[in-house]
């Protein structure tokens, strides 16, 4: 009685084919897995710093002090932020507690040109102790408003998240393309 060998497995073709058929496919998710990490770049930014305004604010009530959130480089958002409490009340330095790092590569943050604008004239956000914004000190860092708003835009998919600033300090994040909430995502 002859032995029958039985083979088990896939032929070189047959594997060739598989690998082939991945390649296609996995080129075809790759746009849109970029675009994806490029997205969630962008509303990892917004909802960071949204994220440290609100905790400012508590920390200013929290503590009974003046905390400010600052930008790391002093002049732009895009080099991440620091939050401190400030020892100077004409200078928003002192002891800093928190820090972001950098925005993902792909995001820029555009301020509003507005001159009564907190971003206009002085890249900061300062909480009084009660959780309202600074206001009263003549240095370059108080404007006399702290409402504004932040914009983080996706450089290559063209998305975009808002920081809107009222005049009492309150920050929201919104979309553009999907917020119908009343304010509108465009006023402060």
């Amino acid at each position: 009685m002859a032995k029958r060998i039985l083979n088990f497995g896939f032929s070189i073709i047959e594997l060739m084919v598989t690998v082939a058929m991945v390649a296609i496919l996995a080129s075809l998710a790759v746009p849109s897995f970029r675009s994806f990490v490029i997205n969630q770049q962008l509303s990892a930014a917004g909802s960071n710093l949204l994220g440290a305004m609100v905790q400012a604010r508590s920390e200013a009530i929290k503590q009974g002090k003046i905390v400010a959130v600052l930008p790391t480089n002093g002049t732009d958002w895009t080099s991440g932020w620091y939050l401190t409490i400030v020892s100077n009340t004409c200078s928003p330095t002192g002891s800093i507690f928190a820090a972001s790092d950098r925005v993902g590569e792909f995001v820029s943050v555009k301020t509003s040109a507005s001159s009564n604008s907190f971003v206009a004239t002085n890249p900061s956000f300062v909480y009084n102790p009660v959780g309202f914004p600074y206001l009263t000190c003549a240095s370059p860092y108080y404007s006399g408003a702290m409402n504004g708003t932040l914009s983080f835009q996706a450089t290559e998919t063209g998305r975009e998240k808002r920081i809107i600033v009222s005049n009492s300090g309150r920050a929201r994040l919104c979309d553009p393309q999907t917020d119908t909430a009343s304010p509108p995502c465009s006023g402060s």
